[in-house]
């Protein structure tokens, strides 16, 4: 068998251009705000291992006897040490156990964990349909379920005239409150697994996803930042986050979609005329976020389930001191004259 794995170029165009469409996209806020097809980010995305660079890895083989073609794209995340299953070609759908697309996406999903760890990256995410048959590959890949979210869907920004008092543009002094709303909300599992919990720079929540392009404002009453409302502007849909919501009262939280749901119409330029959706995501340990985005008439539009994979665990050793050197060395020597007086038994 011979085995190709290898990083996308002009001679992939064809394969790439024909299992596009065949396959399964795993960054559903990429998907939903900037749809591109994958050829077209193959082709014009950044450096891969850079900012917020796409890597494309194109598999072309044979395998009993038959053509086995697939390609998987990998983004990284912005400032952080970690990057996103993009688009993995074909999906799996009803297929055969063992059969030439689950040794696709195999193949693939290790060649992707082992790039990523050999570029310093220490986490890979997946976010995949719940129930799918994907999943089970991702398991097998070493990937472990983490958290599952219901996506909701508004068809069109309303307009709303409700204020909150006490709420202002987030600054980046906020840093420090908005980590807290996160660590409060979210189990320690899920900060586990989002690298809260590693001392690295950002919160992951608000820096991983194009940090730069969103819209925040902090409700601060009485001096103390109690929630947040965050808003990203998509090409075809628009994003909201809310911090904090499980320690608020229905009203207040209320009040905080309203603000977003503001800021998002208010922000439309005057010559888009488009009423474009918005999104939430809502995970299962913040349910209490729904009742209140129905009541604006957001509706469940797709159930979801993160994956994530630990490629890479970064190991500082500091150089033995001599001394300690050379005690190390004699007690190596000595291990196997004592390994022959020893006997271990097992019950």
């Amino acid at each position: 068998m011979n085995q190709v794995i290898r990083p996308f170029g002009l001679q992939d165009i064809w394969l790439v251009r024909r299992l596009q469409h065949t396959g399964m996209t795993l960054a559903v806020e990429h998907m939903l705000t900037h749809p591109h097809e994958p050829l077209w980010t193959a082709l014009t995305a950044p450096w891969p291992w850079a900012g917020v660079g796409v890597a494309t890895f194109v598999l072309d083989e044979k395998w009993q006897g038959q053509p086995l073609q697939g390609f998987a794209q990998l983004m990284k995340r912005a400032s952080r040490p970690e990057a996103d299953l993009f688009h993995i070609a074909p999906a799996l759908l009803a297929a055969t156990p063992g059969g030439p697309a689950e040794t696709v996406w195999s193949r693939l999903l290790s060649h992707c964990s082992l790039a990523a760890a050999t570029h310093g990256l220490q986490r890979i995410y997946a976010s995949a349909p719940e129930g799918c048959f994907e999943q089970t590959s991702l398991r097998q890949a070493g990937f472990c379920l983490y958290a599952r979210e219901t996506l909701y869907r508004l068809a069109e920004t309303p307009s709303t005239a409700e204020t909150l008092i006490g709420l202002r543009p987030q600054h980046p002094r906020d840093s420090w409150s908005l980590q807290r709303l996160y660590a409060r909300g979210a189990p320690r599992l899920v900060q586990q697994a989002e690298g809260a919990l590693d001392g690295e720079v950002g919160t992951p929540i608000l820096s991983w996803w194009e940090p730069h392009e969103w819209e925040g404002f902090v409700w601060e009453p009485a001096g103390e930042v109690r929630g947040a409302v965050q808003t990203h502007r998509g090409r075809a849909g628009h994003w909201l986050r809310v911090l904090g919501a499980g320690e608020l009262s229905a009203r207040e939280v209320r009040l905080l979609i309203a603000q977003g749901l503001r800021r998002l119409e208010t922000g439309r330029s005057v010559t888009d005329r488009r009423r474009l959706p918005v999104y939430v995501t809502v995970r299962e340990y913040d349910m209490n976020l729904s009742a209140s985005l129905i009541g604006f008439g957001f509706a469940p539009f797709a159930e979801r389930a993160r994956f994530v994979k630990h490629t890479a665990a970064v190991v500082r050793a500091a150089e033995p001191l001599p001394a300690l050197a050379r005690q190390a060395a004699v007690a190596h020597q000595g291990a196997p004259e004592m390994a022959r007086h020893k006997t271990v038994g097992i019950d």
